[in-house]
């Protein structure tokens, strides 16, 4: 019985350690998860889908010289927006939205690319940067605040000879108090599902 009852015990605060940790990384989250790096040279700017403001701070990165050209990865389009498109209702696309944003603030079309077609996820995207790369010396990722930290892993998972800079678009907000504002909410949250479902090594691709 005392053998139990320690066990019991020792369960009960290691759950309770668990817990408290658990508390601690989702209070702090707005922190660790935007944690961006600072841009610096590089081979190129790759700006994950599938926001199309993410375009604007990609455009600031080139025309403040840190590449000469700009890639926008082309994200699966959704069923039930290509169904819109049958009763010619054209949904602004990622890859067309952004290619007008980059454009808008000069970046020419001769520096304007797109990476690999219907990707599912951060993983395929970084899939595709790598089979399209090879291993480049540094690369400038951009993305949305709460997903800095997972591109960051993912694309540093999937070219691990390559220096990987991640920079959160300007045009997004990550509130300290996340909990506070609904869309944060929300992006927090799935965030950090996502994040365990790809620590336990799986991937949407």
């Amino acid at each position: 019985m005392a053998c139990l009852a320690r066990c019991g015990l020792a369960i009960l605060l290691f759950l309770a350690v668990v817990a408290g940790a658990a508390a601690i990384l989702a209070y702090t989250a707005s922190d660790w998860l935007s944690a961006a790096d600072a841009p610096a040279k590089a081979d190129a700017i790759i700006v994950l889908g599938a926001e199309p403001t993410r375009a604007i701070t990609g455009a600031g990165l080139y025309t403040e010289g840190f590449a000469s050209v700009v890639y926008l990865t082309v994200p699966i389009r959704p069923a039930r927006w290509v169904a819109l498109e049958k009763d010619g209702i054209h949904w602004p696309w990622f890859d067309e939205a952004g290619r007008v944003l980059l454009r808008h603030r000069g970046v020419p079309d001769a520096a304007i690319r797109t990476l690999g077609k219907d990707l599912l996820s951060t993983v395929a995207e970084a899939r595709e940067a790598a089979r399209a790369f090879g291993n480049p010396g540094t690369l400038l990722v951009v993305t949305s605040p709460h997903h800095v930290y997972r591109a960051r892993l993912i694309f540093s998972d999937h070219l691990p000879a390559s220096r990987i800079l991640v920079v959160a678009s300007g045009a997004e907000a990550l509130p300290t108090r996340w909990w506070t504002d609904r869309e944060a909410a929300v992006n927090v949250v799935s965030e950090l599902g996502k994040l365990l479902f790809y620590k336990l090594g799986f991937a949407f691709t």
